[in-house]
């Protein structure tokens, strides 16, 4: 559902009833399929959601500082990297044009 089609009575309804063309989607995927043509996000939908999001969040921030080195599409080592360690990679990145 990549192309959806809005008429014009279904932007002024959501205009007066403050949804946006960006939710559309996040209830099509996240909500609950009512029958062919609707859905509907419970409070139970959006809670599960949140969940995962915040379960996302959590894992993003253990994560933060640690280095992977893949070679031939297999794990060398995973590690925390040190400061010095994240300036020299960085560094390096940017010399060979892969790193803003």
């Amino acid at each position: 559902m990549t192309d959806i089609i809005y008429t014009r009575p279904a932007k002024t309804r959501m205009q007066q009833r403050g949804i946006r063309k960006s939710d559309i989607p996040i209830i099509l995927a996240c909500g609950t399929k009512i029958d062919g043509e609707t859905y509907f996000m419970r409070n139970r939908d959006a809670n599960r959601e949140i969940e995962i999001r915040k379960r996302e969040i959590q894992t993003l921030s253990r994560l933060a500082n640690r280095k992977v080195v893949i070679r031939d599409g297999r794990v060398i080592t995973a590690y925390p990297s040190s400061s010095n360690d994240q300036k020299r990679t960085l560094r390096r990145g940017r010399q060979k044009g892969l790193v803003k």
